[in-house]
């Protein structure tokens, strides 16, 4: 028989490893069930996976676009780089080529976000804290949408909350650099505007300033060096470097002034924003009213400035809210101690946080900030079960599989359908991909070259009139399949 006294001295005991312990099984039974298609698989995740293949089977870290033949500009296709794209390829080769094998080691990653999280966010606010702040996260509808893909920004969130302990808890800013250069090589288009953010909360802090700068670029430097030896084959021609610099400075291929108006003219229509405009401004508010002069300051000086310069990068985007992903995860995380301090600052006053009641419960400050926590966790989870656009899609994977299933071993060239061609077997594969910014990459559909065997495109391909001719000339329509036609030569 459970004796229940001893059940409850348990509990007590451990109930931070039992929170931990729950969330890390709640997200693997909520993810278990579409692992591969809810998220769909889509295109970053696609460059990321077929990296980490052609890395494995070939060392280099670029897109396959006919065979033994590469893109030759990995340094602007990869949106997500080898921090997860080399650990992938590790993980491929003890375990094999799958995209469930991907997700799975995603998964994996998301349990140590979780863990480290909590790590850091016990010495920096409390364990009380950073339980709230992980109930908050786990809650959170992007952390699924995002976390479950082979993208960069969870590991790189990862690399950036061990750079952000080494600054702030230990004091090392070598080691503080080291990790941040690795989070920006992980998903350089979000983790690049950590350094200024760095830079700027360091500058607010005044004390050894350029000492501490030096440090964290002598860290930064090794993750640097190390990408230069992967990704560049040809790493001291300025050609090169002009090409990153320009994609870098319009890496969307349209007008930034236009987005930026459009974007700041629906700024009232999406709830992502509004949401987390409001808990930004509590961010605010409790770093204004933080009585700790310490830690926590200078890392929600870093929260703040982050927000500010991701919130301008989204604004010259096409709209795209992933570009402000990390600035959520970094409000969530802090906001548990902004309302804390809050509360703390009507405490000091005699407010009602500190003497008021409810049906005979005294409201502290601490139960008022477990009592906001909760009411924000309900209506994320809400959301996340009923309204958040967490798309499902199993086409990509079905038309692979098809392909791989009838024609094994066939020459295929495939159309602009990336998500389908990494999933392909066949070694004799010719592909066209497009990537934002950058012009069409790959081989087209000629009459003389080549001629593959099967010619794969979504419904909606807009052939050109050459490849119409070619089409009409020598293949037949052999199947359509999860929307995706398929073409036999005669």
């Amino acid at each position: 028989m459970i004796n229940s006294a001893k059940l409850i001295e348990f509990l007590k005991k451990n109930y931070i490893g039992l929170f931990l312990i729950g969330l890390i099984f709640f997200i693997v039974i909520f993810s278990a069930a579409t692992l591969t298609t809810k998220p769909r698989f889509w295109v970053d995740e696609a460059f990321t996976v077929e990296l980490a293949h052609n890395f494995l089977k070939f060392g280099e870290l670029d897109v396959r676009v006919g065979p033994d033949q590469f893109s030759g500009i990995p340094y602007l296709i990869q949106s997500t780089g080898y921090p997860l794209t080399v650990s992938l390829a590790a993980v491929f080769s003890f375990f094999g080529f799958d995209l469930a094998i991907a997700r799975i080691f995603m998964l994996a990653l998301m349990a140590v976000f979780l863990i480290a999280l909590f790590l850091f966010g016990k010495k920096l606010f409390g364990a009380g804290n950073a339980i709230l702040s992980l109930l908050l996260i786990a809650t959170f509808s992007s952390f699924y949408a995002s976390g479950r893909t082979a993208v960069g920004e969870i590991p790189g969130f990862i690399l950036l909350i061990a750079g952000i302990y080494f600054w702030l808890i230990k004091d090392k800013y070598f080691w503080s650099g080291l990790f941040l250069g690795l989070a920006v090589a992980a998903k350089p288009s979000v983790f690049l505007l950590a350094l200024p953010a760095m830079i700027l909360a360091l500058l607010v802090e005044r004390q050894d300033f350029l000492k501490r700068i030096l440090k964290i670029g002598l860290g930064v430097l090794p993750a640097i060096i190390v990408w230069i030896l992967l990704v560049l084959e040809h790493p001291f021609l300025k050609t090169v470097w002009m090409e990153i610099v320009n994609f870098y400075k319009n890496p969307y291929g349209g007008a930034t002034a236009s987005n930026i108006i459009n974007n700041l003219a629906n700024f009232f229509q999406s709830t992502t924003l509004i949401y987390f405009g409001i808990l930004f401004l509590v961010v605010i508010l409790g770093r204004y009213w933080s009585s700790e002069e310490g830690r926590r300051r200078p890392f929600y000086n870093f929260v703040i400035f982050y927000g500010i310069i991701a919130f301008a990068y989204y604004l010259r985007s096409p709209g795209w809210l992933r570009y402000i992903l990390i600035a959520e995860f970094l409000i969530l995380f802090a906001l548990p101690q902004a309302l804390t301090d809050i509360f703390s600052r009507f405490s000091a006053k005699g407010g009602s946080a500190s003497g008021g009641k409810v049906s005979g419960i005294k409201m502290t400050g601490g139960k008022l900030t477990i009592i906001a926590v909760l009411l924000l966790a309900i209506i994320q989870i809400t959301n996340l079960f009923t309204g958040a656009q967490i798309y499902y899609s199993d086409s990509a994977i079905k038309a692979a599989s098809f392909i791989n299933k009838e024609f094994p071993g066939k020459s295929v060239w495939i159309a602009d359908s990336f998500e389908a061609s990494v999933l392909l077997e066949t070694d004799k594969k010719y592909q066209t991909v497009k990537v934002t910014g950058i012009a069409l990459i790959g081989n087209e559909l000629v009459l003389d070259n080549y001629s593959p065997e099967v010619v794969v495109s979504l419904n909606n391909k807009d052939f050109t009139q050459s490849e119409k001719v070619i089409l009409d000339n020598k293949y037949d329509i052999f199947n359509n399949k999860a929307g995706y036609e398929i073409y036999i030569l005669r």
